[in-house]
């Protein structure tokens, strides 16, 4: 069986609309899938992936697009790898957990960058404190 691709690990399927908040960084996803568009803002994405180098730019990016940062039915926030950055899993919780999505999975996108998963809390679902 052949290795995923980071598209593939991103849960990019053929066909679907992919935001990245720093189209500089698009290499990163490798070959996305046939038809797969890039989305004009969060809200028409199927995907949107965040890369924040550090807690403050994660903090910007989530604020900027808090009305809409629910809307995708995948979000991944990725972020430097092996502590090089004042962010990691632990950190990252609580921060996205303020914008009412928890953590449910975890992949490495490349050596420098890892990305978690968040999604919605669903109704009555109470926010994400961190932790197991």
């Amino acid at each position: 069986m052949a290795a995923k691709t980071v598209a593939e690990k991103l849960l990019v399927k053929p066909g679907s609309a992919v935001w990245i908040s720093d189209p500089a960084r698009s290499d990163r996803l490798g070959p996305l899938p046939a038809g797969v568009t890039v989305a004009a803002s969060v809200k028409e994405a199927d995907v949107a992936v965040v890369f924040a180098a550090d807690a403050a730019t994660a903090r910007r990016i989530l604020d900027e697009h808090r009305d809409q940062i629910t809307a995708p039915p995948v979000l991944w926030v990725a972020y430097p790898k092996g502590n090089k950055a004042d962010i990691n899993r632990d950190t990252l919780w609580p921060i996205v957990g303020e914008y009412g999505l928890r953590p449910n999975g975890q992949v490495a996108v490349d050596e420098v960058w890892s990305a978690l998963r968040f999604r919605a809390l669903k109704d009555g679902e109470p926010p994400f404190q961190g932790g197991r």
